[in-house]
């Protein structure tokens, strides 16, 4: 039940019309695909890498999620300013859950 909350959320965020950027640290990168597989999710990155997150924890936050693997923080960030429009991106983010169904700069934020 605790991962059905979470793959709603996960398609409540691929949905909206906003850019999904994966940040951790001081790096980031636009997210093009996710999929959840149990406590692990997915992230297919424009710069042509799977980015593989085996959690052990997630929260809800107001700008996407975050989750912890190995006490290291990293934030599914819902980047509101540009929007996911077909100008923008040709391809918008979309969720694999196996189930019915150029780099934007993000602001400075503490993740």
């Amino acid at each position: 039940m605790i991962f059905f909350t979470l793959q709603k959320k996960l398609r409540e965020l691929v949905t909206s019309k906003c850019t999904l950027l994966w940040l951790e640290g001081t790096q980031h990168e636009r997210v093009l695909k996710i999929k959840l597989s149990g406590s692990k999710i997915i992230l297919n990155l424009a710069n042509g890498t799977t980015k593989v997150i085996a959690f052990e924890k997630y929260t809800f936050t107001s700008v996407g999620l975050q989750f912890w693997c190995q006490g290291k923080p990293g934030v599914l960030y819902k980047w509101e300013q540009v929007g996911n429009t077909e100008s923008y991106n040709n391809e918008k983010t979309k969720l694999d859950d196996n189930v019915p169904d150029d780099d934007p700069t993000p602001p400075d934020i503490a993740a």
